[in-house]
């Protein structure tokens, strides 16, 4: 008699079935070869043959009781052996199949269906991040050949942003050489200056570099040739 410790259940079994789950944890970890499994040798009794359907019949059995708990405990090697693995995996009983759940298939469908819902109410009121828009976009090709980016801010005065961007970008065109691939000039008329970003991409690191001038009448253009070399923004 076979009996499950974790339920008490009982599993009577005649000699044969004895004899076969007696060798095959008398071998456990090691394949235990069919031609042992089928020789019986019961107590007081003379050893008697199993037919190949009868030990089949049994190794069946064995592996159906077994692994209704446990899985690929018994593995049944076809022409060669039976192998009892010494550690074994409890089969884990899906949640929506507990006898004793404490929801409903119908609840569980509607918690994900308002979960579901919370999600796409969050994701369609998420507003993404704004990123500022240059008043003035251009590329400006210089003599060289080298081009650039520009990007001017002009605030709440789009007239002067089009006014400097159109004398930066006639004075970068007459540079011999510009090491800057993008340029960024940002106009703050009420506080009277002119900032402007630099930017070298060519290199393993980005070079950086800023530079503020002071404007008494933004109105005015005050870029040359003469300055943009002074500021090495052209060579």
């Amino acid at each position: 008699m076979l009996t499950d410790q974790s339920t008490a259940t009982q599993w009577h079994l005649n000699d044969n079935e004895y004899w076969v789950l007696n060798q095959l944890v008398q071998h456990r970890g090691q394949v235990v070869p069919l031609s042992l499994l089928a020789t019986v040798v019961a107590s007081g009794d003379c050893a008697h043959q199993l037919s190949h359907a009868e030990l089949l019949g049994i190794i069946n059995k064995i592996i159906n009781h077994l692994c209704h708990r446990h899985i690929n405990l018994i593995e049944y090697i076809p022409e060669q052996g039976v192998i009892l693995y010494t550690t074994v995996t409890t089969k884990r009983s899906k949640i929506l199949e507990m006898p004793n759940r404490l929801l409903s298939l119908g609840q569980y469908l509607f918690i994900i269906a308002i979960l579901l819902s919370i999600l796409l109410f969050v994701y369609a009121n998420l507003n993404p991040p704004q990123l500022a828009q240059a008043d003035v976009l251009r590329q400006v090709l210089t003599s060289d050949g080298h081009i650039v980016q520009l990007f001017v801010f002009g605030g709440d005065n789009q007239q002067n942003a089009l006014l400097h961007a159109d004398c930066l970008s006639t004075q970068l065109r007459l540079c011999h050489h510009a090491r800057w691939d993008s340029i960024t000039m940002t106009l703050s008329a009420n506080q009277g200056y002119m900032s402007f970003i630099l930017t070298d991409s060519s290199e393993a690191i980005p070079l950086v570099n800023s530079i503020k001038v002071s404007i008494d009448n933004m109105s005015t253009p005050f870029i040359t040739q003469e300055w943009l070399q002074k500021v090495h923004i052209c060579g």
